[in-house]
């Protein structure tokens, strides 16, 4: 029965008994005794009712606390009751009246206490009902210890992970270090052959803790997507530089098509880009033993400065059967593990790519024939900052390479000076190998005892520490030298150098004090770039090699932009401006005038329909993207005018719009006559 059942015969139940009462006091004392054999008989039939009811117990009391009422179950309870006449002489009673639950150690039950007031015509009071919850207090209770469980397990879990990160990337972190000083100092072929395939093993190693890390993170919903802006002709070179030795040493055909107008600045997170890439790219080659595997990445326009960046990946691997696709995301699952048993992995890379993907508002899609090979493919959001094309993907990519054969430091800091604490000498050998090009002078320390004693003899402008340290660890020894008296280095920036890079590793370093976090391996250019960030500027000097090289390029271009300004003489374009949107290439400025051409007749139709129906918002976008494209090719001053109408849309100007639109067009017409003159002789 319902609370609200409950309270309606109790309420009947009440108002009974109190009419009875009333009808007592006003019948003569003749009939008296027959009064009261009727009211002991309502009263009895009333609380038979409760007692069938098997609501609980309850008692009926009236404002000055006498008994009117109680049932079977009430009774049980409280045996007194029987005897009673007023409740203010049993505590334990009353204290009903004020409570919310009450334990009864005699039945070894719990009880909620629900109140409720009656009041009559002649007779007010109250009643109360005692509902048993003691299986819900049970369940409860059980509940929470299976919570208190979890909480530990999930605890017990973080703890094994930290100390597991630590444990397996301290020494990945000696490999990688100590193998990077040697690509970096060796001449002889096969020893850079010998420190690649070191670097490959380790990198396989490292990907496979990265793996549990990022599941822990996205399990525990701390995996963050952090955008910025990013050159996509690089975060595709890294992706190439990584995947395209494993290719090789298995003898797959490794293809890349990359879109030549992809716009090269674009705005996301590049981290999280590469590593889905990557994921993809590893598993086709792992699952590939003969054939190739081929990178596509196209795009499309996606809005006002947006693209869709569409990406797929197709191996002539074992394929999958349709019943296995599914268990391809399930973590810690393979599928045929007999037949895969000696393929290297977690698991764990679909899984953590398909929820990347979801993370970013994409899905990953699944093409696959058994025996014959897979397409997985995605299509991903990406903001655009500028949209010169990435031009010939693979010449930049073959120039890339060689830069990043050949290492070159980019500053020195000879009156610089560093502490860098850990206590594994390896480790201290690595940071100084890294660093040794830079001409900082580089102190060490194996301890946080001797870090304190450095520290309070000698000023440094960086402190480097490693977390965990015996005896006295990084954080303790941060707190430490923050408390030291008269030490030159109370405000020089810390920064910890750990291999802990669990979920919220870097909050709590933050938290204790450190400026920033360094997660090892430790990369000689990832170091670089941190120093640089907290060096004052006065003690270094940057290595403009992009500047000496921009300079070289920018000599050869001139014979480029010689050759072309022989060929036509523009009225309308800046030639140079052209060949350095096409970085020197003569095939792709032509490109880049061939596309403006083809897309004059949508140009046309976007900018002059929305000003004919004065939708100057979209008008606004349209010339934005004109001021790109023409910029792109040398336009300069179809460039300029569209930029100073893009303004005017985005400042509500809607006068200049009116006044100008009809010179931006005729402008426009200039440049696409001259345009489509030199192809058309060109292609003669």
């Amino acid at each position: 029965m319902g609370a609200g059942g409950v309270v309606a015969i109790l309420a009947v139940a009440v108002a009974v008994v109190f009419g009875f009462l009333w009808y007592k006091g006003k019948i003569s004392n003749e009939a008296e005794e027959k009064a009261r054999e009727a009211e002991d008989r309502v009263k009895y039939t009333t609380m038979g009712i409760l007692d069938r009811s098997g609501v609980g117990p309850i008692l009926a009391v009236s404002n000055d606390q006498s008994i009117l009422f109680f049932n079977r179950d009430f009774a049980e309870l409280f045996p007194d009751v029987v005897n009673a006449k007023n409740i203010s002489s049993y505590p334990e009673m009353e204290r009903l009246f004020k409570d919310d639950e009450y334990v009864s150690e005699t039945l070894s039950r719990i009880y909620e206490v629900r109140q409720e007031s009656i009041e009559n015509a002649n007779v007010s009071g109250k009643f109360i009902w005692l509902v048993d919850i003691t299986e819900h207090y049970k369940t409860n209770k059980r509940l929470r210890e299976l919570k208190e469980m979890a909480d530990a397990a999930n605890k017990a879990k973080s703890n094994f992970l930290a100390n597991m990160s630590h444990e397996i990337r301290t020494p990945i972190n000696t490999v990688l270090g100590m193998d990077e000083i040697i690509l970096r100092e060796a001449t002889e072929v096969p020893i850079k052959g010998y420190a690649e395939n070191i670097r490959e093993a380790a990198t396989t190693l490292l990907s496979i803790v990265n793996d549990l890390l990022d599941f822990s993170k996205i399990e525990s919903g701390k995996m963050e997507i952090l955008p910025v802006e990013y050159e996509v002709a690089n975060a595709l070179n890294e992706v190439i530089n990584m995947i395209e030795i494993k290719a090789v040493n298995k003898k797959l055909e490794f293809k890349t098509i990359i879109a030549e107008d992809i716009p090269y600045l674009l705005f996301g997170d590049d981290v999280r880009f590469k590593q889905i890439i990557i994921n993809l790219l590893t598993n086709a080659v792992k699952y590939t033993e003969e054939g190739s595997v081929i990178l596509k990445v196209d795009w499309k326009e996606a809005g006002d400065s947006s693209i869709y960046l569409i990406v797929s990946i197709t191996d002539t691997g074992i394929g999958i059967k349709p019943e296995d696709i599914e268990k391809l995301f399930l973590s810690f699952e393979r599928i045929e593990e007999n037949r895969n048993r000696n393929i290297e992995g977690t698991g764990l890379g679909l899984s953590i790519t398909r929820q990347l993907l979801e993370l970013m508002n994409s899905e990953l899609k699944v093409h696959s024939e058994y025996g014959v090979g897979s397409t997985f493919s995605f299509t991903l959001k990406q903001g655009i900052r500028d949209r010169k094309p990435v031009g010939k993907f693979r010449e930049k990519y073959a120039y890339s390479n060689e830069k990043i054969k050949k290492y070159r430091t980019t500053f020195v800091a000879p009156d610089a000076r560093i502490l860098v604490v850990d206590d594994n000498a390896m480790n201290l050998s690595v940071v100084e190998g890294l660093l040794k090009n830079t001409k900082l002078q580089i102190d060490c320390a194996s301890s946080g005892e001797a870090a304190l004693e450095m520290a309070s003899d000698s000023k440094y402008d960086l402190i480097f520490m490693d977390h965990m340290m015996p005896y006295m660890d990084g954080i303790e020894t941060l707190k430490n030298l923050k408390e030291m008296k008269n030490s030159p280095n109370t405000d020089t920036p810390v920064i910890v150098l750990t291999a802990n890079a669990v979920s919220g590793a870097k909050e709590m370093y933050l938290e204790q004090g450190f400026v920033d976090y360094m997660s090892k391996p430790i990369q000689g250019k990832r170091l670089e770039e941190k120093i640089i960030q907290y060096l004052p500027k006065d003690k270094y000097v940057m290595i403009e090699y992009e500047d000496m090289e921009k300079r070289l390029y920018q000599n050869l271009w001139k014979s480029v932009t010689d050759e072309i300004e022989k060929e036509y003489k523009f009225k309308n374009l800046d030639v140079p401006t052209a060949v350095e949107s096409a970085e020197g290439d003569k095939d792709t400025v032509v490109f880049l005038l061939s596309s403006f051409r083809d897309n004059e007749e949508k140009t046309r139709s976007e900018i002059t329909g929305a000003f004919e129906k004065e939708d100057y918002p979209n008008y606004t976008v349209y010339v934005h993207a004109l001021k790109s494209t023409s910029r792109m090719i040398g336009a300069n001053g179809l460039s300029e005018k569209a930029g100073l109408m893009e303004k005017a849309g985005k400042d509500g100007n809607l006068d200049y719009i009116s006044g100008n639109h009809e010179d931006l067009m005729k402008t426009y017409d200039d440049v696409i006559a001259e345009v489509k003159d030199y192809l058309s002789r060109k292609n003669k």
